[in-house]
């Protein structure tokens, strides 16, 4: 009994000093670049620093969504759009509402936002997006506290569920590995945080991307073998096996489920918006599978696609790029497919919006 009101007293310290570092924009400011969270931060801000002048078009996406708007903008004289992305590598869905709502607070400042989908038929994956812990380091400093209710139960696992809340409750938690390293090197953390946010648009704007290619890799489908060049980094070679020859996981719905509720969120964001939502489905790689997952006429973004203001770009349209020479690995475009990627994108956008108004 005596030993209560020093822990109450202790608890709500702790409390106190967590809400005055961790739930202010104090932290965020010195968070490292390099974390999932810093990244975040750094692209969430260049893109709401970024000077916009005329009609604006955003991308939104993981790792693979590689449009270039240095590569775009070159074509603004033509298209008469200018781009952005927001794309962040490892970002799901989930992350993507948040990261829109950080971003577009209005749900008006862009013409359009591309959102970039692995599969127009939500094909199972083996990992459940819904219990991806992940997605709260990425989005911790966007989560306030009256999101704690929906983003915490959006995890199906209850261990999940309690760790979310309490991670949106005391971010100082889900920041504790990067304020141990800033503790360590509080002067070069605080330089490097300086040097981020004075370059970092740079940067990332002036990326080209790898010149590597998977040209010298040999599949055969029906033995399923893949013969490998000399030399070849084994990570590489465990990447391109794995992607070509899993066993896919069983249908469960459970991918449409997750697809459909955080798709579904961002439109009803959008739903009384002038912005277009369009979706496009990812190039799947320098060597595609013959076993596709089947058509799935009840897809989230096939329903999404009756709703106004949203339109799916063909999903073969970006077929001519599975090429092996343009990949770097199994999953992501190299630089030459990148430029490819970031031009067919701005004339299919401005092709679908049309002139600017």
């Amino acid at each position: 009994m005596r030993a209560a009101p020093v822990l109450l007293a202790s608890f709500a310290a702790f409390a106190a000093l967590d809400g005055a570092v961790f739930h202010t924009s104090l932290y965020p400011w010195i968070l490292s670049p390099d974390g999932s969270t810093g990244r975040v931060e750094m692209v969430l801000r260049n893109e709401r620093e970024r000077p916009k002048d005329g009609p604006q078009v955003l991308g939104i996406g993981d790792s693979r969504m590689i449009m270039l708007p240095r590569v775009a903008n070159e074509h603004t004289a033509e298209t008469g759009y200018t781009f952005g992305t927001i794309a962040t590598p490892g970002a799901s869905p989930r992350s993507w509402y948040y990261m829109l709502r950080d971003t577009d607070p209005t749900a008006r400042s862009y013409r359009a936002i591309l959102l970039a989908v692995e599969s127009y038929d939500d094909a199972e994956i083996w990992d459940d997006d819904a219990d991806n812990e992940r997605d709260l380091s990425y989005i911790v400093a966007r989560l306030r506290l009256g999101d704690l209710w929906e983003f915490s139960h959006s995890y199906d696992d209850w261990s999940k569920r309690w760790r979310a809340a309490r991670g949106i409750l005391l971010k100082g938690l889900v920041y504790k590995r990067d304020f141990e390293d800033l503790l360590l090197h509080p002067i070069s953390r605080i330089r490097y945080a300086q040097l981020a946010h004075r370059d970092s648009f740079g940067w990332l704007y002036g990326y080209h991307g790898p010149p590597d290619t998977v040209s010298g890799f040999q599949v055969d489908w029906r033995a399923r073998t893949l013969a490998a060049p000399p030399n070849a980094n084994p990570d590489l070679v465990d990447g391109l096996k794995g992607r070509l020859f899993s066993a896919p996981p069983p249908e469960s719905g459970r991918k449409s489920r997750y697809m459909k509720y955080w798709l579904g969120k961002i439109y009803d964001r959008y739903r009384d918006s002038p912005t277009r939502l369009i979706f496009l489905r990812l190039p799947r790689g320098g060597f595609v599978r013959p076993d596709q997952p089947p058509y799935n006429p009840h897809s989230s973004v096939r329903e999404l696609a009756a709703h106004p203001n949203i339109t799916l770009i063909d999903e073969h349209f970006f077929d001519s790029l599975e090429k092996p020479e343009l990949f770097h690995d199994q999953l992501h475009l190299n630089g030459p497919g990148m430029d490819r990627f970031s031009v067919m994108i701005a004339q299919e956008v401005a092709r679908i919006l049309g002139p600017p108004r």
